[in-house]
């Protein structure tokens, strides 16, 4: 008996026994760190990864039911992924490392649901472009993980309140001090 490719049950089986069984649609696993694509809810690239800032829309995806894990590239950092590691663990969404020399391209985090997700968001906007759409001060984008002023703070709450978990709200110790606003220099 022959299938398709013309071998026979027995020349089938030899060849997975060398060789493996054939995986399905492998470059696409490659691409997402071993996930298919429908099953990825939103990703960041390595450079989005190892900005200053961290990225609220991985929180909101961490925040949906359809969530079940959280995949990290592992050369990455652990300084760079900490702030992710710990949503993840908040929100009680399992979190894994992979590596593989088989991965191609350069996502380094995602998002994904155990089965084919209904929201798809892809890659996350870059901070940087987002908050400029928005008109919030490039001072304050580039600034982030910095205390800002009052005007500086209330401009970020009105314009991109979503941004408050990489800045610091100014305190009276600031203000006793003098720390100057990196958003208004």
């Amino acid at each position: 008996m022959q299938n398709n490719n013309g071998e026979s049950k027995l020349e089938k089986t030899a060849r997975e026994g060398a060789f493996g069984s054939p995986e399905l649609k492998k470059g696409e696993k490659t691409r997402y760190l071993g996930e298919f694509e429908e099953r990825i809810m939103g990703y960041l690239v390595e450079e989005q990864l190892q900005e200053n800032a961290v990225y609220p829309e991985i929180r909101e995806l961490l925040e949906k039911e359809e969530a079940k894990k959280l995949i990290i590239r592992g050369d990455m950092d652990k300084n760079e992924i900490n702030k992710y590691l710990e949503w993840a663990r908040e929100l009680g969404v399992r979190f894994t490392r992979k590596n593989s020399p088989d991965f191609r391209g350069n996502v380094a985090l995602a998002v994904a649901g155990n089965d084919a997700v209904n929201y798809q968001l892809g890659r996350i906007e870059d901070r940087q472009e987002k908050l400029q759409k928005k008109g919030v001060s490039d001072n304050i984008i580039k600034n982030a993980g910095t205390t800002l002023c009052k005007d500086c703070w209330e401009q970020l709450m009105e314009k991109a309140p979503e941004e408050k978990v990489n800045y610091k709200k100014p305190g009276i110790f600031d203000k006793l001090t003098g720390t100057s606003c990196t958003g208004c220099r």
